[in-house]
This record gives structure tokens, sequence and C-alpha cells, in this order.
């Protein structure tokens, strides 16, 4: 136990969010910002409504989800190998650990048929720098906040 966590301000818990309702250990209503920095693209499609679903619950009204993950044709689809894709933008890696590359128009859709309301949606490019091997590989996020009205 940490002197510096206050079991009031904090709570530590583990959940699948595709599973476990965030009600069980959050109140309703009660949670001013959700951070989802590349969590979405390790979940398959077609529970990731689930994910916005429970966390839509505790979120305040007026209060944010904000999003940052793969963006569609980043250096790390690129690499995929053809035997390596599950679906649509969607590929498993050779540890087993999945990766599914957004779209602004499907995490659009995807939020807002969960109730959110968009506020920011775009993609992000970069570029990572490997000087050692003399590598510039481009690099594409999505970066995005959604409101809960």
């Amino acid at each position: 136990k940490n002197a510096l966590c206050s079991t009031e301000r904090c709570k530590v818990f583990q959940c699948d969010l595709t599973k476990d309702d965030l009600l069980e250990n959050i109140p309703a209503d009660s949670v001013d910002v959700v951070t989802l920095i590349f969590v979405l693209s390790a979940i398959h499609p077609d529970k990731m409504h689930l994910v916005l679903k429970n966390i839509y619950k505790v979120l305040k009204p007026g209060k944010c989800v904000l999003f940052r993950d793969y963006g569609l044709y980043d250096h790390a689809m690129l690499r995929f190998k053809s035997g390596s894709k599950l679906g649509e933008n969607f590929y498993v890696r050779q540890d087993g650990t999945r990766s599914y590359f957004f779209t602004e128009e499907f995490l659009s859709q995807l939020f807002k048929a969960e109730g959110y309301e968009q506020v920011v949606n775009e993609y992000v490019q970069r570029e990572t720098v490997n000087r050692k091997e003399d590598l510039r590989v481009p690099r594409v996020f999505l970066q995005s906040k959604f409101q809960k009205p």
C-alpha cells in the first residue's frame, strides 16, 4: 500500500471492458474523463461497442473520452504479411496480440452509435526515426475526443 494513494479518490481494480460491468466498481455518471490510449485496437471490432457502452454508464454528462490509437496505413499495418490479416483493418501479431487500424469514419460511427457526440476526430501523422539503422518510418494515429451529452 502506498501512503500517497488515497482510497477515497482512487480505486484500483481489474476488469474486461467487454464483459465486466463497470458499475460494479464505479458509480454511474461519476467519471470526468476516460482515456482510451491504444486500448480499442487490441479488442475485436465486434466487441468495441461493448467497451463504449460500458464506459458511457460511468461517464458524467458533458464529460469526455480521449482516444488515441493506430490509424489506417500506419507503418505497423503495412509491415503485416497477408497471413496475419484477420479481417478488414484487423491483424494478429506473431505474439498472438491483435491490432485494429482505425479510420475516422469507423471510429465516429462507433462512438455515435453508443450516444456520444464527436468533438474532435483526426489523423495525426508522425515520423519515427531510428538513427542507428538510418530508418525513417511514417506513423499514422487517430486522435479523438468524444463527449457524453
